[in-house]
Parts: C-alpha cells; structure tokens; sequence
C-alpha cells in the first residue's frame, strides 16, 4: 500500500483490522465476529476515495479475502464436530 501512496494511518488500520479478525476468528467460539474486522477495511476503502486506484483494488482485494477465510472458518466448524462432543455423547451411551 506505501508503493501507492496511501496514507501510513491507513495502512496500519489495514493491518491492524485484518490482524484482529485472524485474533477474534481463531480465538472466539463464534466465528463470525472475525467479520469485524472488515469494518476496519470499509474505513480505509471511505478514506481512500478516488486518490488511489490501486490502493483501493488492493483493499478490496483484502476484504473479499478476510471475508472468505472467516467463512471458511466457519465451514470448518460446522463441517468436523468437536471432538469432545462426540466424547460426551459416547459416554452417555454406556
């Protein structure tokens, strides 16, 4: 993003969103409040306006991708159960 001349406030909100999502997406029971972060990269996507095509492509870039890795987060959930709930249910079984 320096390359393009977007603002050095703007690059550490860039990267300070997409670091919280990637905290809040791994650390969190409910993953979907790694979406958060995206709120981060629409402030930069405003800020930037027009003064900077491919700072704007690159952000854009960025959110379609955190977006993608939080939803695929969440697909992993729902796709392997936890172990410890397949442990909890065998041993009601006996």
């Amino acid at each position: 993003m320096k390359l393009f001349a977007v603002q050095d406030e703007l690059v550490w909100l860039a990267v300070f969103s997409v670091f919280v999502s990637a905290i809040l997406t791994n650390l969190m029971w409910i993953r979907s409040i790694g979406i958060a972060g995206i709120s981060g990269l629409s402030i930069v996507y405003i800020k930037l306006g027009s003064g900077s095509l491919p700072g704007t492509i690159l952000t854009v870039i960025t959110t379609l991708l955190l977006a993608i890795a939080v939803f695929l987060a969440i697909y992993a959930d729902l796709s392997y159960p936890s172990k410890n709930i397949q442990g909890d249910e065998k041993q009601h079984e006996i």
